[in-house]
């Protein structure tokens, strides 16, 4: 190995543990976890708008910057909510017609909530 091959490896340790140092912030300080929130969530409105898998990514990113899979799971959840909330509110006024359309709306309501849970417990996995 010569020696530009042990300086590129050593820079990208380095890139490592500045990673997990920026990350570790991220999840144990309030302030710095509060910004990582306001960062991800409109990352994932817009990922949910562009299609449906955009729900399990932004659960994801949610579960991401949290500090346990279990905190996660609870951002996920309100990450879903805000989801419905923000397409009643695209759906203006035929939103109570759409509330009589019992079984899709099921599936609009448990594939909101359900579709970023599935994305945060990836959570457990880093």
């Amino acid at each position: 190995m010569t020696t530009t091959d042990r300086s590129k490896g050593d820079a990208g340790g380095d890139r490592d543990r500045t990673i997990d140092a920026a990350l570790e912030r991220v999840r144990t300080e309030p302030r710095a976890h509060w910004l990582a929130v306001l960062v991800v969530v409109p990352i994932g409105l817009l990922l949910a708008w562009l299609h449906w898998l955009g729900l399990v990514v932004a659960g994801a990113l949610v579960g991401f910057i949290s500090p346990t899979v279990w905190h996660g799971l609870a951002g996920a959840l309100g990450f879903g909510v805000l989801v419905l909330v923000a397409f009643a509110i695209g759906l203006g006024d035929s939103a109570w017609r759409i509330l009589e359309m019992t079984p899709a709306v099921y599936v609009t309501v448990a594939s909101a909530l359900g579709l970023p849970a599935l994305g945060a417990l990836f959570r457990g996995v880093v």
